[in-house]
C-alpha cells in the first residue's frame, strides 16, 4: 500500500492566497442573471428582415444536422457554478465547479458539453488508530445528482469548506477537525507565461495535503475516480469499445481509459506518485459506473483504499478432484461480469498525532490528433511536438507533470507574486487579472504544431498555429474585431502566440475569393473575402478553419471600417511590447516599464536607442507634438518594477523535487524579434491603410461609415464620420507614419504625415462638440455619448506614442463626460460603462439598438485602461471595479459574458473580449497612480466611489 509523503514540512504553496475568488462551499450568489434578450419595439422593427433570414439559415443548418455559428434560438444562460477550469492551452479543458464538480467538458474543438459527471470524483476516507473508518465522503458539496452512484455519500459540511480560485491554480480547504484531520486540495494547471512547452500540456495536478489535529493516529485515504465522459452531441455514451489499463513506471503509477469523443480517440490517465515497493496490483480498481459503483464505496469503507474487484477477476484454473462443496462455492462466488467504463486510484497518507503529509495525483487527457469533419488534413496539437502523436502519451505526460509541477508553481509565483504585492493595483483587480485568463485555455482554444510547413524565418515554425473562439456560444476562431481588445493578454504573457496570430492574418490580406454568399443583414450577395482586407475570423470548427475564413455571415465584413485599422494598431502595440520583452541587455533597470516609458525627445519609440544613446529609429516630432503629455510620476524601483519577471526569457532551471525526480530544464524561449516583426508587417499595414482610405468619400482625410453596422458593434448603425471608426482611423494613420519613419520609408512617411494632419483636423472640426466626440453626424445621435469613442487613443498610449494626435484636453474632457454619464448614471457606477448614453435634462440610456443599451465587459476594461494612461486612476477603478464586483455577485466568474443589461441579464457567456482587462495592467505599469493624498491622517476617496 502506498503511503503518501509524510513529515512536517512547510508547504509553501498549500496555504490559499488572500486574493482570488473566495467562496464557502455552500455559497449562493445574491444577484440573479440569465441570458434573455428582449428587443424593444423599435429594435424589433429594424431587425425583422435580418431575423427572417437568420431563421431560414438556422432551419437549413438544423436540417443538415449542423449547428449555426451563433445560436440565438437555444442560448445558454450562465451556470453560476464555476471555479478554475483545468488543462493547458490548446489541448482542451475540463471545467471545475467551486463545489467540487467536474463539468463543462471542452475537449473536441468547438464543442462544449455542459454536463456534470458525478462519477468523476475525489473521495476521502479517514480511519482511526484501530483501522476503523470514522468518515467517508465524496469531496463535493453540490446536490447529489439523481444519476449519481446511489451508495456514494455526500457528507461534507459545506460551511466548513472554502474555495479559492486564482487561475491557473485553485485551493479547497476541508475542515474535518471533528474527525481529527484538516485537508487541503491544491489544483494546478500548467498555464505559465512565456513557457510554451508546459503551457500546451493537457493535464492538471491535484495535491492533497493533510494534517492530523488530534492526539491519535489517522490514515487519510484520497481516491480519484474517473469514468467515460459524454462524447457525442446526442448526449449518449459512446458505443465504441473502451480500453482500460493499469500501468506502473519508475516513479508513477496509474490507470488509463481510452474512449472516443466525436469519433476522435482520447485517452484519460489518472496517476499518482508511487513508492518503490508498490506493485502494479495495488490501490486501483476498474468498475462499471451503472452497475458496480457500490463496490468502490464499500471497498474504501472496508480497506481505506481500492483493490481490484474480485468479481472481475478471471476464475482460477481448474484443479482435479474438486469436491461437490468446492463446485457449489465456486458457483456462489461467480457474478455477472459487467463491461468496465470507469477507473479509480487510491493513495493513503499515514499521520501520527500532529503530523502532516501529502499525496499527488495527475489527470491527463491525450487527444493528439484533430481532424475537422470537412477537412482532409490531420492536425497535430502543439504538445505532440514533445510527447508524440501516437495516442499513447498519457502516462508520459502525467509522469512529466508530477515531476515538474513544483517548478511550475515556482514560475507562477515569479510571475504572480509581484502583481499580488503591488500596492498600486487594487486587490479586486489582482484577482480579476488572473481569473479572466481562464479564456486563454478555455476559449475553445486550439494550438497546432506545423513546424514542417513553415521556414525558420516564420514564427509558426517554432510556435505553431493558434486559434481561440470568439466565445463559448459564438463559434468562430480569432474573431479579429474582438481580439483587438483581448489581445493585451497574449501580447504581454505569450507574445509569440500573438505574433503567430498576426502572421496568420497577414497571410490572408491579399486573398480574394470568387465565391459569393448571402448577407443575412440585407440579403445582398457578397464575396466571402476581398483583397486588402482583414477577415472577421479564421473560420468555424465545423468547417475547415484557417482555410475557409470569414465564417461570420451577418454582414459584408470586407466593408467593415474597423478591421484593417485594428490590425495596424496591434502591430504598433506589439512592436512596443516585443521590445520590452527582449531588451538587449541584462540590467534590471532597462527591463522595467518605468524605463520603457521614460520618453525623451527623439527616442519616443526605441528602447534600444534610449539605452545606448543611439537614436537611429525614432520618429520625428511633428509641430503638433510640442505639448507632450506630462511624464508619469517617478516611483521607487521596487514598486511594480516587474518586467524582469513578467517579460523574462525563460532560463534553464532544473530542480530536484522531494521524490528524487529531476525536474525538466525550463525551455529557453526568446520572443520574436521586434524589428523583424515590424519589417514583415509594414507592407501589409500600408496596403490595409490605403484600402481603408477608399472609405473617405469626400476627400477630407477622414473615413466615413456606410450606414449599416460596419464595425464590431454589429447591431448599431453609424453613418458618415464617427467617433469610433474615425478615431481608429486617425490612430492607424499615425501608427503607419511612425512605422515608415522607423524603417526609413521617407516618401511614405511624408504621405502619411500629410494625411494625418488633414484627417486630424477634420476629426476635431466635425466631431468634437466641446464635451465629447460625436457618435456620428446624424441629427438623432447628436446627444449620444459612446463609451468606446477613444479606442484609437487607447492603442496610441499602449504603443508608447506620445505625440498628442488627439488633443490632451479633449481626451480628458471626453473621458470625464463618459464617466459622468455612461458610468455613474448607469446603475450608479456599479456595472461598468453602458455603450451609449443620451445626455440632457432627461438623460437616459440610448435604446436605439440592442447594443447601444448594453454594457460590454471588455470595452469597460479598455476604457478603464485609457483612464489610467490619462492619469484618471480613481475613475478607472470605479468604472472597472464596480463592474467586477457585480459580475462576481452574479456568479459569472469563469464564464464572463460579452454584455450585461441594466436589468442584470447577460448575453453570450464565456466571451473573449473581457481579456482586455490586461490592458489595465499594462497601463498601470506605464503610469502607476500617484501617492494617495492624505488630509488629517485620512486617505481621500472620491465622493461617489462605490464600495469595491
Amino acid at each position: 500500500m502506498e503511503m503518501g509523503t509524510v513529515g512536517e514540512p512547510e508547504y509553501e504553496f498549500d496555504k490559499p492566497p488572500n486574493i482570488g475568488l473566495k467562496l464557502k462551499l455552500n455559497h449562493e450568489y445574491p444577484l440573479q442573471s440569465r441570458q434573455i434578450i428582449r428587443p424593444r419595439p423599435n429594435q424589433i422593427l429594424e431587425m425583422m428582415p435580418l431575423s427572417a433570414r437568420y431563421f431560414k439559415y438556422y432551419i437549413g443548418k438544423r436540417l443538415n444536422k449542423k449547428r449555426p455559428i451563433m445560436d440565438y434560438i437555444h442560448m445558454i444562460s450562465a451556470q453560476r457554478m464555476y471555479g478554475c477550469p483545468i488543462g493547458g492551452i490548446g489541448g482542451g479543458t475540463i471545467g471545475r465547479g467551486f463545489k467540487g464538480e467536474f463539468c463543462r467538458f471542452q475537449l473536441y474543438p468547438g464543442l462544449y458539453e455542459y454536463v456534470t459527471v458525478p462519477e468523476c470524483q475525489f473521495i476521502v476516507n479517514i480511519k482511526n488508530a484501530n483501522k476503523d473508518t470514522i468518515f467517508q465522503s465524496v469531496l463535493s458539496t453540490y446536490d447529489k445528482p439523481k444519476k449519481a452512484p446511489s451508495s456514494w455519500e455526500w457528507n461534507l459540511d459545506p460551511e466548513a469548506c472554502e474555495y479559492t480560485g486564482l487561475y491557473p491554480r485553485a485551493w479547497t480547504t476541508y475542515d474535518l477537525s471533528k474527525y481529527g484531520v484538516k485537508l487541503i486540495c491544491r489544483q494546478i494547471s500548467p498555464v505559465i507565461p512565456h513557457n510554451y512547452k508546459d503551457s500546451s500540456l493537457p493535464c492538471a495536478v491535484f495535491v492533497f495535503s493533510a494534517k492530523n489535529v488530534c492526539n491519535e493516529h489517522r490514515d487519510v485515504s484520497i481516491t480519484f475516480t474517473w469514468t467515460e465522459v459524454l462524447g457525442t452531441t446526442n448526449k449518449k455514451k459512446t458505443a465504441a469499445k473502451l480500453d482500460l489499463e493499469r500501468y506502473s513506471e519508475e516513479h508513477t503509477s496509474g490507470v488509463t481509459l481510452e474512449q472516443k469523443i466525436e469519433d476522435t480517440p482520447c485517452t484519460f490517465t489518472i496517476s499518482k506518485k508511487k513508492q518503490e515497493n508498490e506493485t502494479i496490483h495495488e490501490d486501483y480498481c476498474l468498475w462499471n459506473a451503472a452497475k458496480t459503483s457500490s463496490y468502490v464505496w464499500e471497498c474504501l469503507k472496508k480497506h481505506g483504499r481500492l483493490e481490484p474487484d474480485p468479481s472481475l477477476t478471471p476464475p482460477p484454473p481448474k484443479v482435479p478432484d474438486k469436491t461437490e462443496k468446492d463446485e457449489k462455492e465456486k458457483k456462489e462466488k461467480q457474478k455477472k461480469i459487467y463491461k468496465c467504463d470507469s477507473v479509480g486510484l487510491s493513495s493513503v497518507i499515514s499521520l501520527d498525532p500532529g503530523g502532516s503529509g501529502f499525496t499527488e495525483f495527475c489527470l491527463a487527457w491525450d487527444m493528439p490528433i484533430v481532424k475537422y469533419k470537412k477537412d482532409k488534413k490531420v492536425h497535430k496539437r502543439y504538445y505532440t511536438k514533445y510527447f508524440g502523436s501516437d495516442g499513447i502519451a498519457g502516462a508520459s505526460i502525467a509522469a512529466y507533470a508530477l515531476r515538474n509541477y513544483k517548478n511550475w508553481e515556482k514560475q507562477l509565483a515569479e510571475w504572480q507574486d509581484p502583481i499580488m504585492n503591488n500596492s498600486n493595483i487594487p486587490d479586486w483587480l489582482k484577482s480579476a487579472l488572473m481569473n479572466e485568463l481562464y479564456f486563454i485555455a478555455d476559449g475553445g482554444t486550439i494550438w497546432f504544431d506545423v513546424h514542417d510547413e513553415y521556414p525558420e524565418t516564420d514564427p509558426r515554425h517554432n510556435f505553431g498555429l493558434f486559434g481561440y473562439l470568439e466565445g463559448h456560444e459564438y463559434r468562430m476562431y480569432n474573431t479579429y474585431d474582438v481580439h483587438f481588445y483581448a489581445s493585451f493578454a497574449l501580447a504581454q504573457l505569450w507574445p509569440n502566440l500573438q505574433v503567430v496570430l498576426q502572421y496568420m492574418f497577414r497571410d490572408t490580406i491579399g486573398l480574394e475569393t470568387e465565391k459569393y454568399r448571402q448577407s443575412l443583414y440585407d440579403g445582398k450577395s457578397v464575396k466571402y473575402k476581398i483583397k486588402d482586407s482583414i477577415p472577421h475570423d479564421l473560420g468555424d470548427p465545423e468547417g475547415i478553419p484557417f482555410s475557409n475564413i470569414n465564417a461570420y455571415n451577418i454582414h459584408d465584413v470586407s466593408e467593415w471600417r474597423d478591421l484593417n485599422l485594428k490590425f495596424i494598431l496591434q502591430v504598433m502595440r506589439d512592436y512596443r511590447l516585443l521590445r520590452a520583452h527582449f531588451a538587449p541587455f541584462a540590467t534590471d533597470r532597462y527591463r522595467s516599464m518605468a524605463f520603457i516609458d521614460d520618453v525623451r525627445e527623439g527616442t519616443e519609440d526605441d528602447l534600444y536607442s534610449r539605452a545606448t544613446g543611439q537614436a537611429e529609429t525614432s520618429p520625428p516630432a511633428s509641430p503638433a507634438a510640442a505639448a507632450t503629455p506630462p511624464a508619469a510620476p517617478p516611483r521607487p524601483y521596487a514598486v511594480a518594477d516587474i518586467l524582469d519577471l513578467l517579460y523574462r526569457n525563460a532560463e534553464a532551471d532544473a530542480e530536484t523535487d522531494d521524490g528524487g525526480d529531476r525536474a525538466e530544464p525550463r525551455e529557453a524561449t526568446a520572443v520574436w524579434d521586434a524589428n523583424q516583426y515590424l519589417k514583415d508587417m509594414y507592407a501589409a499595414c500600408v496596403a490595409l491603410l490605403r484600402r481603408a482610405a477608399l472609405w473617405d468619400k469626400d476627400g477630407d482625410g477622414l473615413i466615413e461609415n456606410g450606414g449599416f453596422p460596419d464595425q464590431t458593434y454589429d447591431a448599431w448603425v453609424m453613418k458618415g464620420p464617427s467617433a469610433y471608426c474615425g478615431g481608429l482611423w486617425i490612430a492607424a494613420v499615425s501608427s503607419v507614419r511612425v512605422m515608415a519613419h522607423m524603417l526609413g520609408h521617407e516618401e511614405d512617411e511624408r504621405e502619411f504625415a500629410k494625411l494625418l494632419d488633414q484627417g486630424r483636423n477634420s476629426y476635431e472640426d466635425k466631431l468634437w462638440n466641446g464635451s465629447y466626440y460625436l457618435f456620428d453626424l446624424c441629427a438623432g445621435n447628436s446627444k449620444v455619448v459612446m463609451s468606446d469613442q477613444l479606442a484609437g487613443q487607447w492603442f496610441l498610449r499602449a504603443s508608447g506614442l506620445t505625440e498628442p494626435v488627439f488633443p490632451e484636453a479633449n481626451v480628458k474632457k471626453a473621458l470625464s463626460t463618459i464617466f459622468e454619464n455612461n458610468v455613474m448614471k448607469f446603475k450608479e457606477g456599479k456595472m461598468g460603462a453602458v455603450n451609449g448614453y443620451v445626455t440632457g435634462p432627461n438623460g437616459h440610456i440610448d435604446t436605439t439598438a440592442i447594443q447601444s443599451e448594453e454594457m460590454w465587459v471588455g470595452v469597460t476594461y479598455g476604457l478603464a485602461a485609457l483612464m489610467i494612461f490619462e492619469g484618471m486612476h480613481e475613475e478607472a477603478f470605479v468604472t472597472a471595479g464596480g463592474l467586477h464586483k457585480t459580475l462576481t455577485q452574479m456568479g459569472l466568474s469563469f464564464e464572463t459574458p460579452e454584455a450585461l443589461y441594466e436589468n442584470g441579464n447577460h448575453r453570450s457567456v464565456g466571451y473573449m473580449r473581457p481579456l482586455a482587462i490586461w490592458g489595465m495592467y499594462q497601463a498601470l505599469l506605464a503610469r502607476p497612480p500617484p501617492p494617495a493624498p492624505v488630509a488629517n491622517g485620512q486617505v481621500h476617496h472620491t465622493k461617489d466611489k462605490p464600495e469595491l
